[in-house]
């Protein structure tokens, strides 16, 4: 698909307060739960009205892979953690990620082949993850993969020296709190011809003077997250822009 444009988010009174949620807060149990029961309502929902959900009748004849979708603290902030994939990855590179990737022959679910793929580029145990939901699985820009996204709090908090990426998939490690996430200045969006709207997201600059971009199937699931993390919080709605007309100057 072609996107149509791509629009920042202007001014507007009332959309997301920026709340800078305590890691005991936003990552308690009681959290765990309704997150739990926000998603849930997303699995019993049509997947029609989520954009790019792959029906459970269809998983079974497409490829599976998975990401997961660590909530982490770091220096006492509740973050997201993404990685910028190698540019020597043959699919993909150079993009804002989760970690993750296909299964493998031993994999028996989502949940092992995201917490292996995430020990392999990271570093990171699998057993310092706590799984808090599986999301609806999505379907891969390829069209033939099913790409189940699982939420997992670390219990502990991230030292990020901790961390042994795996330069031949890993360029760099990006925390976005989710506090920027909410900012207005931080958001954008990408409208496609087809019809239909998607988020855009941008993180802290970094030292070499960039703001990593999160688009694509990666902004969906940090939306589908934010919004069944903190649903009274983040109000993202995603406006469709009507196509402004040529006015022809011929008489």
């Amino acid at each position: 698909m072609i996107p149509r444009k791509f629009f920042p988010f202007g001014n507007r009174r009332g959309f997301c307060c920026v709340h800078p949620f305590s890691v005991c807060e936003l990552f308690s149990q009681e959290k765990r739960k309704s997150l739990q029961d926000k998603v849930s309502k997303l699995h019993r929902a049509r997947s029609s009205s989520i954009r790019g959900v792959v029906d459970g009748n269809q998983i079974g004849l497409l490829k599976r892979a998975a990401v997961l979708v660590p909530l982490v603290s770091v220096n006492g902030q509740s973050c997201l953690l993404y990685t910028a994939r190698s540019s020597n990855l043959r699919s993909h590179g150079g993009e804002i990620s989760f970690p993750g990737g296909k299964f493998d022959s031993l994999d028996k679910n989502a949940e092992g082949a995201a917490l292996r793929e995430t020990e392999e580029e990271l570093g990171l145990n699998r057993n310092l993850f706590e799984i808090w939901a599986q999301l609806p699985s999505l379907q891969g820009r390829d069209g033939k993969t099913a790409i189940t996204p699982i939420i997992a709090l670390l219990r502990e908090p991230l030292i990020l020296s901790s961390l042994k990426p795996n330069p031949e998939e890993v360029s760099s490690i990006i925390i976005c709190t989710v506090a920027e996430l909410c900012q207005e200045k931080n958001q954008a969006f990408t409208q496609f011809r087809a019809g239909y709207t998607l988020p855009v997201y941008f993180g802290q600059q970094t030292d070499d003077n960039r703001h990593p971009k999160i688009w694509g199937l990666t902004a969906i699931i940090t939306h589908l997250t934010l919004n069944a993390l903190i649903p009274d919080v983040y109000k993202l709605k995603l406006p469709f822009v009507k196509k402004i007309r040529r006015i022809s100057s011929d008489k």
